[in-house]
């Protein structure tokens, strides 16, 4: 039987580091807004963080990146994921290296198992020194 996760949070951040003794989640540099020097961006690096829920089976989650203004994907993963238990709290994050943002405006990351969209969350990018 497969059962989709629920989303518990979705964030952006600097780095994502693991707890080596714990094995908790420290998110460093939260950000609902970024500057870049020029546009398009150039490849941008974070971390992506989702705290999933309620999750039984191989699920396939895909985060995907929308530009709202133009309704233009511009980036997206696919990552197979095993839910072993639907009563534990899961920790994903995934490593953006390679995320270019053509124009500024307000772009919409989205983490879909299946068919079901699970969370959601906003980012404004803007030109360095504009005002967030």
């Amino acid at each position: 039987m497969v059962q989709p996760p629920k989303a518990i949070g979705l964030f952006l951040c600097d780095q994502v580091i693991i707890d080596r003794d714990t094995q908790k989640p420290c998110l460093i540099g939260c950000f609902a807004g970024r500057a870049v020097s020029e546009f398009p961006s150039g490849p941008q690096r974070f971390d992506v963080f989702a705290a999933l829920t309620d999750g039984l089976g191989d699920v396939t989650i895909d985060l995907t990146v929308t530009h709202l203004e133009t309704d233009q994907e511009i980036y997206a993963r696919r990552f197979p994921f095993r839910f072993p238990d639907p009563l534990k709290v899961v920790h994903l994050y995934f490593q953006v290296r390679a995320c270019d943002f053509p124009a500024q405006g307000n772009y919409l990351f989205t983490l879909s198992a299946g068919e079901a969209e699970i969370a959601a969350c906003r980012l404004r990018v803007y030109q360095q020194g504009d005002q967030p």
